[in-house]
C-alpha cells in the first residue's frame, strides 16, 4: 500500500512537472514569469500540506468486528461501541414446593464504549438496561505507566476471582459460581495498579463502595491477586491466587445464594447480617489441551466475631468443571491477564457451516454453616451444551440439580433444614 507521503511526494512532483511544461510551451521567457511561477508552486505545496493535515484527522476504521473501532487516519485516538443482550428462560421447582418457576427475562442488555485516549490512556464505560432499570457498570480510566505497570481508575471488579474476572460472554455456564455471589463478589470505585507479561500478572487495589451506594460511611476493601501460567503442547495452563479484605463502618455483611438460575427470588441458603468484617483467601486454576478443559476455584472466608462463642466462623465455597468442544475448537485461556476469553469457531453458520459444539459438566458448592451459624449447605451438579452460531452468538442450555442441608432458618426449606431443587435454563446471547 503506497504511503500518504509517497503519494503527497508524487503529486508534488507531478505539478511542478505539469507546470514546468505548461510554462515551456505557452509562456514567455522572463524573470517575471519564472517568478510567477515560483509564486504559484509555492502556494501549491502550502495546499498539499493543508490537506495531508486534514487527512490525518479524517475518522477511519481502524477495526471491524466484532464492532466497527473508530479512530483517526493518524492518531491515538479510538472509538468503539460495546454491548451485548442475554435473553433467558427458566423452569425450576423444589422438594418442599416454596418454588415453582417458569419465567423469562433480560439477563444483560447492555451499551457502551471503550477505546483509546491517547498512546497509554484507555477507557471503558458501559451502562446496563435489563429489568427495566439502568445500572452502570464498567467505568474507568487506565494508563499504561511503562515496564509492564498498568494504573485502573474507576468503578470495575477488585483482582480476586478468575471466575469473576472473566466476562460473562465467555463463562462455560449461564451463572457464574455460587461463590462468587455468596461471597459478595462486586465492581467497586476505587484504583488498582497491576504488573504483568505475557504470562503472569499481581494487581492490588484498594476500592470503596460503588456508583449503587449511597452511605456517608462505605467502608473500605482491599484486594490482591496474583497469577502464572505457560503454553504447553497444544494448549496452557495457570495458577493463581488470591487474597481481599472488606470492613464495613456501618452496616454488615450477609452471605447468601440462589439455586443456578437467575429468575429464582428465594435465597434457599442464607446467614442474614453477620459481621462488619471479613477476609478471603482463594485459589485457582485452568487448563486447556486441544478441545478439552479444565478449572476450578476455591475460596474461605473468615467471617470476624460470627461464631456463637464470639470468634470467627469460616464458610467456603468453590467449584471443579470439565469441558470439550465436540467440534475441535479451543477454549481460549488469555495468559497475560489469567481470564477466559471466546473460542473461534472454524465452521460458522453464517457461512454454511454447523458452528461451535461444546459440552460440560461442574460440581459446585457453597457451604455457610460453621460454629454455630447455619446458613446452610448446597451442593450443585450441572450439565451443559453451548452452540456457537460464530464468534459472537451462542445458544446455551443448562440443566442443574442443588442438594441443600443444615438451612434451618430460611423459611423456604422447612424445619427440617433440607431441600433440593431442580432447573432448567436457556440462553441467546450476542455481543458486539
Amino acid at each position: 500500500m503506497i504511503s500518504q507521503k509517497h503519494r503527497a511526494g508524487t503529486l508534488r512532483s507531478a505539478t511542478a512537472v505539469a507546470a514546468l511544461a505548461a510554462y515551456v510551451w505557452g509562456v514567455p521567457a522572463s524573470a517575471q514569469s519564472i517568478e510567477e511561477l515560483k509564486e504559484q508552486l509555492a502556494l501549491l505545496a502550502k495546499r498539499i500540506e493543508e490537506l495531508e493535515k486534514k487527512q490525518e484527522k479524517t475518522v477511519v476504521v481502524k477495526k471491524e468486528e466484532p464492532a466497527s473501532e473508530l479512530g483517526f487516519a493518524a492518531g491515538d485516538f479510538t472509538f468503539n461501541v460495546r454491548g451485548r443482550i442475554f435473553a433467558d428462560a427458566a423452569w425450576a421447582s423444589d422438594k418442599d414446593n416454596a418454588m415453582d418457576l417458569s419465567a423469562t427475562e433480560l439477563r444483560a442488555a447492555r451499551l457502551g464504549i471503550e477505546g483509546k485516549a491517547g498512546a497509554r490512556t484507555g477507557y471503558k464505560f458501559e451502562v446496563d438496561f435489563a429489568g427495566d432499570e439502568v445500572e452502570l457498570k464498567d467505568a474507568f480510566l487506565s494508563y499504561k505507566a511503562g515496564h509492564g505497570v498498568t494504573y485502573q481508575l474507576g468503578q470495575f471488579n477488585p483482582p480476586t476471582s478468575m471466575e469473576e474476572l472473566t466476562s460473562s460472554r465467555h463463562t462455560t455456564f449461564m451463572e457464574r459460581s455460587s461463590y462468587t455471589d455468596a461471597f459478595g463478589f462486586a465492581r467497586q470505585i476505587g484504583v488498582s495498579a497491576t504488573i504483568g507479561g505475557d504470562n503472569y500478572s499481581v494487581s492490588a487495589g484498594a476500592f470503596r463502595g460503588s456508583a449503587g451506594t449511597s452511605g456517608e460511611k462505605e467502608g473500605e476493601t482491599l484486594a490482591i491477586r496474583g497469577h502464572y501460567g505457560d503454553k504447553i503442547g497444544d494448549g496452557a495452563w495457570m495458577l493463581g491466587a488470591s487474597v481481599r479484605y472488606r470492613n464495613l463502618d456501618e452496616g454488615a455483611f450477609r452471605y447468601r445464594q440462589r439455586p443456578h438460575q437467575h429468575l429464582s427470588t428465594l435465597r434457599f441458603i442464607d446467614t442474614g447480617n453477620v459481621t462488619s468484617k471479613d477476609v478471603l483467601y482463594g485459589l485457582e486454576a485452568a487448563y486447556v489441551q486441544g478441545p478439552f478443559h479444565a478449572t476450578g476455584e476455591w475460596a474461605f472466608v473468615s467471617a470476624d466475631n460470627v461464631a456463637a462463642d464470639g470468634g470467627n466462623a469460616s464458610f467456603n465455597g468453590g467449584f471443579v468443571e470439565i469441558g470439550m468442544f465436540l467440534t475441535d475448537e479451543q477454549r481460549a485461556l488469555k495468559l497475560g491477564q489469567g481470564v477466559w476469553d471466546r473460542p473461534k469457531v472454524n465452521n460458522p453458520v453464517d457461512e454454511g457451516g454447523f458452528g461451535a459444539w461444546q459440552i460440560a459438566a461442574r460440581f459446585d458448592r457453597i457451604d455457610l454453616s460453621d460454629k454455630g451459624v447455619f446458613g446452610g449447605e448446597m451442593d450443585t451438579y450441572l450439565l451443559g451444551v453451548n452452540w456457537y452460531l460464530n464468534r459472537y452468538a451462542r445458544m446455551m442450555l443448562n440443566l442443574s440439580r442443588s442438594d441443600i442441608e443444615n438451612t434451618f432458618g430460611v423459611a423456604a426449606n422447612g424445619t427440617d433444614g433440607e431441600n433440593s431443587v431442580d432447573a432448567l435454563g436457556l440462553r441467546f446471547q450476542v455481543d458486539w
